[in-house]
């Protein structure tokens, strides 16, 4: 039977049933289809930060790194160059900074750091480049974007016949939302690059609980400056995390800066989505 002839309340219908279906579908299609890349080991801190929380993730953990150092200091809301010495050309970007300066002063600093870091994974196999990335999302949308075509092509018959159109334009208006979220939460890591930060906080998982000041980078590129709370970092955690600190409010949560915007706190952060 010809969809454009249905019954409008069998047409809603059909349609609501297939927007319940197309979304286990978009979310499966990413795993499925997403490149391999090239498996390998990461030990340098850095790169795990990039990898598990992009920018926001490696800012922290190299100024985790500075701090732990004494290359700079945390006092109250701002940073000071100290008498520590740097041990990467990030740092050196931040020790290069004119005291007194913000945090944003730092991100800025380190983003062409950041930019080059991620280009190196890109290479290695770990991140997906743009295009990559971009076909990947494409794939994931698919199933909503046939969907709305369905419904589109049925919104023009009835346009045309003078038919009921509040429902379905406000169904597709409704699919737009998940279409949107499930574009926007596609990972960028090929599968190595995600198994490479699994394993390397199953190796760790340690440091969730009792990161030394020497391990106190890896610590936050694993799982975020939660890890530093209470610790002799403490400062530089409080201002990380501000409605987490006991100066803020006593919000239960611990992610703050730890996530990179992608999903949930630790384990998720930066490389969520699917």
């Amino acid at each position: 039977m010809n969809p454009l002839d249905w019954d409008p309340l069998a047409f809603i219908g059909i349609y609501f049933l297939l927007l319940m279906i197309v979304g286990p579908v978009a979310w499966l299609l990413p795993r499925l289809l997403r490149p391999a890349g090239r498996v390998q080991r990461l030990r340098y801190p850095d790169s795990l930060a990039y990898l598990a929380g992009r920018e926001a993730r490696f800012a922290d953990t190299v100024a985790t790194r500075a701090v732990a150092s004494g290359a700079i200091a945390v006092e109250g809301k701002i940073f000071r160059t100290a008498d520590g010495a740097a041990s990467s050309g990030a740092e050196r970007a931040i020790l290069a900074l004119r005291s007194p300066f913000g945090w944003d002063h730092i991100v800025a600093a380190l983003q062409p750091e950041a930019v080059a870091l991620r280009r190196r994974l890109e290479s290695a196999g770990l991140l997906l480049d743009p295009d990559e990335h971009r076909r990947l999302r494409l794939l994931a949308i698919a199933p909503y974007a046939v969907l709305l075509l369905f419904g589109a092509i049925r919104l023009l018959a009835d346009i045309a016949r003078g038919g009921p159109l509040f429902v379905l334009s406000l169904l597709m208006l409704l699919t737009l939302i998940p279409l949107a979220i499930r574009w926007r939460f596609v990972s960028d890591q090929t599968r190595a690059g995600r198994a490479a930060v699994k394993d390397a906080r199953r190796e760790h998982q340690r440091l969730r609980r009792a990161p030394t000041r020497r391990e106190s980078d890896l610590a936050v590129a694993l799982f975020g400056t939660g890890v530093l709370a209470g610790s002799e970092l403490a400062a530089f955690y409080a201002l990380r995390n501000p409605h987490n600190s006991p100066e803020g409010s006593n919000s239960s949560g611990s992610c703050g800066s730890s996530c990179g915007g992608d999903s949930g706190c630790g384990s998720g952060c930066g490389g969520g989505g699917d």
